[in-house]
């Protein structure tokens, strides 16, 4: 047992640095690098900083580059940067308002449907408007999306940007027909000197059009990060088709799926050598399918060496790149132990599950006068990304319900509907008025 005198301070140069006591600090939080081992080596938490995994030194002394990007914004959990699934609602159910870079999603889907392609459709369209933001301006692109396992014809069904309901298109032609110079809007307009009857004229098409009115969309959100998020209309195509500059398709047919990943990581050394700071969107549609894969792929010899590379390049590239996979449960069933290593694989997972036909039948009755509250299954979530990885599992099951409309993908909180048989109260059908009190 050794002593000191008061007046020494601990760590002071000269001066023997203690290993244990206050040195060593609380347990899990980052302890600040120490002066200089006895043998005059650079230590961090008592460990020789040589002594450290290169990756682990290298995030401790290199601090992480700002991303500046239109489609990256800070995750609300853990500030690191995330991108947007395409899907405002999926964002939310995700925690971080969208997908951390670095990480991937595996959508699980049960049942003969196919909702998760429009999840996965959607994620790649968002990608392609975030890469046209700066077209105009001759700036380089900024994002570029690999396609796993599908032709060109793939990218032909991207959706487009929803433009709004029938009114709003329609109020839109009428306000940009009246922004041009024309003869009509010239004899229509007052003559000079009558400052008051074109003021009028126009706070009437004003009023006449809401232009005036502050949408509740319009947030601090939307305003830091205005193009974070696109509405798409799941109904009309992205025009124009995306090139082969914005998006790039990995064959599967004949080759390993080691391979694959090797095809995977040329497509992003090449885009990230002209522009370092490009996003990558990898996207694998339906996986181990037998219309898309050859039989022999879905052994685990096969399959667990091609997700571990995309685990190594996720890890490699976290500032750049994202992945979203999809899996029918079906083929696969939920504890096989195919299904079982693909989740532990993923950083993420969604179940989606459609209803039986006996609930999808009242749900239908009970909103038969209103079809856009038609729910077409339950969300289920399994695993989040970063806040679960081999840890804490955030597992909520039917606490959501999703719905394909007409124009977007929609998952909202789910609950059992009342069907309402509209029974008389009365014998006649109207109200009692007989003391029922025993």
């Amino acid at each position: 047992m050794s002593f000191r005198k008061r007046s020494d301070v601990i760590g002071a140069p000269g001066q023997p640095i203690p290993t244990g006591g206050i040195q060593r600090g609380i347990r899990g939080l980052p302890q600040p690098i120490s002066a200089q081992s006895p043998r005059g080596e650079p230590m961090t938490r008592g460990v020789p900083v040589s002594r450290v995994p290169p990756f682990q030194r290298s995030q401790m002394f290199t601090p992480t580059p700002e991303v500046v990007h239109p489609g990256v914004r800070p995750s609300t959990v853990t500030s690191q940067p995330t991108v947007s699934t395409g899907t405002n609602d999926l964002d939310k159910i995700l925690l971080h308002q969208g997908l951390p870079l670095g990480t991937s999603l595996l959508l699980e889907e049960s049942g003969t449907t196919d909702f998760a392609s429009v999840l996965l459709r959607v994620y790649a369209a968002q990608g392609i408007m975030h890469n046209r933001l700066d077209a105009t301006k001759a700036a380089p692109p900024n994002t570029h999306v690999i396609v796993v396992g599908q032709q060109s014809d793939w990218g032909k069904q991207l959706p487009g940007l929803y433009k709004g309901s029938r009114k709003d298109i329609k109020k839109a032609k009428v306000l940009e027909h009246e922004s041009k110079l024309s003869v009509s809007n010239l004899t229509d307009a007052p003559a000079p000197g009558t400052g008051s009857a074109a003021a009028a004229r126009d706070l009437k098409i004003a009023w006449r059009y809401g232009l005036n009115d502050k949408k509740s969309s319009g947030s601090s959100e939307n305003t830091t990060y205005p193009d974070y998020n696109n509405q798409f209309d799941i109904t009309s195509r992205l025009i124009p088709t995306p090139s082969s500059n914005e998006i790039s398709y990995i064959p599967v047919t004949g080759t390993l799926f080691l391979g694959v990943a090797e095809q995977i990581e040329g497509v992003i050394r090449q885009n990230l050598s002209r522009v370092p700071t490009k996003i990558i969107r990898v996207v694998v549609p339906n996986l181990l399918s037998p219309t898309l894969y050859p039989p022999h792929f879905s052994s685990s010899m096969e399959i667990l060496p091609f997700v571990h590379q995309l685990r190594a390049l996720l890890r490699k590239y976290p500032g750049n790149l994202s992945v979203v996979s999809s899996l029918a449960l079906d083929l696969y069933p939920k504890h096989s132990s195919t299904t079982v290593l693909l989740e532990n694989l993923h950083d993420a997972v969604i179940h989606l599950l459609p209803f039986n036909q006996e609930i999808a039948a009242l749900i239908e009755r009970t909103y038969k006068n209103d079809p856009t509250k038609i729910q077409h299954g339950l969300v289920n979530i399994y695993k989040l990304p970063v806040l679960s990885e081999r840890g804490v599992m955030d597992i909520r099951l039917n606490e959501f319900a999703f719905k394909n409309g007409k124009k977007k993908f929609e998952i909202e909180a789910w609950g059992i509907p009342v069907e309402d048989e509209g029974e008389p109260e009365g014998e006649h059908g109207h109200q009692t008025t007989k003391n029922i009190d025993f």
